[in-house]
């Protein structure tokens, strides 16, 4: 078949031998090209998938913070069949903490640490860059040419014989049935579609109109000092009030180093300075040199882009401008429209009428970045009023710490969430704080301390922040961060024998258990891990309560002898347990000091 032939303008399917020109290499061409391979393999079509890539991955960073959040992990496993290797995850995120003026609160949901590394839940922090190249070469490993140049042009040539696409690059001339813009927010690519698109009759394409700059650094630190502060935790700050221009700032956690992250409409440099001066922020970090610090400027749209696809071209990932406010997701949006732009392409063509299939299959991005939008305004006008008073109903409110967690991490739509949460007892909740005043509303349901209120119950995710700060209360001193994920690993491990005593929603107490055995060449029986109560409700019973409540479990199992461990110097701790029927066991422990064998090691 002659090239004229397959050409013309009344034929916009793809056909054996057809060309498309992908420009980017990042996720949503990546993910683009693989779809397109695997579905064309399929109907048995031979496509030639071209890649132009000018960017070197190992040199030039991409500047996002690089955390896959769910289901992207579901979504490439089961429409690409891409599994992530475990040395491309630096860390397991299990939660993200919300700061917000003077509350704060942990939110691991139903969905962080629920998730397992390969059952496509679990969400990872990883080395963008890292992972933009393993994407392009699972591309390239499905039959992907890329071509490392940059686009310099591109053409729509059509006349009564030929309808095609020319793409120009530093190094490669392509003739394409159809070109897919995968470039991000590269400031030259967006000119060129603009302007080469704005002759067509529909008016072409058209740049988002809106953005939000952001700002960001890393600090070198140890993997002791981020598991002691930071853990598996994201740390997240909604309109810090000493920052006033900042959205949005978070810390993660990655493999040597901590990510520090800020975002706003109207944000600068100087507002990075100055959120890494906030005492809540230091506390997180290392010390470190501000003077020695490299800072990169990125930005992400906050509007849809107009004409996103047209006659022989779609354009994919950021430039769609279909991301969501604060969590953006950009990873997960990216590689959603590049599969979505690809089905389409094979099942219906790629003329303008063909793609209005694929913003079909994109209407849930669409949809939801309008709800997203009055989130966000509601956010910049109210938050500083509302913000606390929500996070404190979070600490006892089921629907409203789901709310919270699926805003924050984007486990869910901004359309559901609203659906779900907008109940007129969280409208009331929130209300009675903010009009009381968080710190008087607790002082009051402190005063009607009754016993017969306290009620012991299992421990769900919800209560590890409040375990936390009872243990905090008790020993005096501010726990690891480490101690946040073995609490949930508990939680999942063993939720009949963690428990906690709750008075008017409030956790006072708690206990955490497990029925093991084995270890130690001991019997099946039950451990007693650690026991704590809120100094302000100690003499009052509830540590028996918690304590008969986890007898009682441990007797349905079939458990007959109880364990435990105490420093055997702690007189009123030992004094405490066998008030409450413990005696000494016939097992001691023994200890091997590891850096005084490391001392002596260096000595010889």
């Amino acid at each position: 078949m002659r090239r004229e032939e397959r050409f013309t303008t009344n034929d916009c399917r793809l056909h054996d031998g057809s060309t498309v020109a992908i420009i980017g290499g990042g996720p949503a061409g990546s993910a683009c090209a693989i779809k397109l391979l695997r579905e064309a393999k399929e109907r048995r079509l031979h496509l030639r998938v071209l890649i132009f890539e000018g960017k070197d991955f190992s040199v030039h960073a991409n500047q996002c913070v690089g955390v896959l959040s769910p289901p992207v992990e579901e979504v490439l496993a089961s429409e690409l069949e891409v599994h992530l290797p475990v040395n491309l995850i630096k860390r397991q995120i299990f939660g993200y903490r919300l700061h917000g003026s003077r509350e704060n609160l942990l939110l691991t949901g139903h969905g962080a640490h629920a998730g397992e590394p390969g059952h496509g839940r679990a969400t990872y922090a990883v080395e963008r860059a890292e992972f933009d190249q393993f994407m392009l070469n699972c591309a390239r490993d499905h039959g992907a040419q890329v071509i490392e140049a940059r686009v310099t042009g591109i053409e729509f040539a059509r006349d009564n014989y030929l309808d095609e696409v020319r793409v120009y690059s530093e190094s490669d001339y392509v003739r394409a049935d159809a070109v897919v813009g995968a470039f991000g927010l590269d400031e030259a690519m967006l000119s060129v579609f603009e302007e080469v698109t704005s002759k067509n009759s529909s008016g072409g394409f058209t740049r988002p109109s809106k953005w939000l700059k952001s700002y960001l650094t890393t600090i070198t630190a140890s993997a002791r000092f981020q598991t002691e502060k930071l853990g598996h935790i994201v740390h997240a700050f909604l309109l810090p009030e000493k920052c006033p221009r900042i959205e949005f700032g978070a810390i993660t956690p990655k493999d040597d180093h901590i990510l520090v992250n800020i975002a706003g409409e109207h944000v600068t440099s100087c507002d990075l300075d100055e959120f890494l001066k906030l005492d809540e922020v230091l506390d997180l970090l290392p010390p470190f040199d501000p003077s020695a610090i490299n800072y990169y400027e990125g930005r992400f749209p906050s509007a849809p882009a107009r004409g996103a696809y047209g006659h022989r071209y779609v354009l994919v990932g950021d430039a769609t401008g279909w991301l969501r406010p604060f969590k953006g997701k950009g990873i997960n949006t990216a590689i959603v429209t590049g599969l979505r732009a690809a089905e389409a392409m094979i099942e219906h063509g790629v003329s303008a009428r063909a793609f209005v299939n694929y913003e079909r299959a994109c209407a849930d991005l669409l949809r939801d970045y309008r709800y997203g939008v009055a989130v966000r305004h509601l956010m910049l006008w109210f938050a500083r009023l509302f913000l606390d008073p929500m996070i404190d109903v979070g600490k006892v409110d089921p629907l409203m710490y789901d709310a919270l967690f699926d805003a924050v991490s984007g486990h869910d739509s901004y359309r559901n969430i609203i659906r779900r949460s907008l109940k007129m007892r969280l409208v009331r909740r929130v209300a009675a704080r903010v009009f009381r005043g968080v710190h008087k509303h607790r002082v009051a349901r402190a005063r009607r301390v009754s016993m017969q209120d306290i009620t012991v119950r299992k421990m769900t995710v919800r209560d590890i922040d409040e375990v936390m700060r009872i243990d905090e209360k008790i020993t005096g001193k501010p726990h690891s961060a480490y101690y946040q994920s073995k609490a949930a690993a508990y939680i999942t491990r063993a939720p009949e024998y963690c428990l906690v005593a709750e008075h008017q929603d409030r956790v006072v107490g708690f206990v955490m258990g497990d029925v093991r055995g084995w270890e130690f060449a001991t019997e099946l029986s039950g451990w007693l891990e650690v026991i704590g109560v809120d100094p302000n409700y100690h003499g009052r019973g509830v540590s028996l309560a918690l304590m008969n409540e986890l007898c009682s479990r441990f007797r349905q199992s079939g458990v007959k002898l109880v364990n435990t461990m105490v420093n055997w110097n702690d007189g009123e701790l030992i004094d405490y347990f066998q008030a409450n029927g413990f005696d000494r066991g016939e097992y001691v422990n023994l200890v091997k000091r590891l850096d005084e064998e490391s001392s002596d090691a260096e000595t010889h």
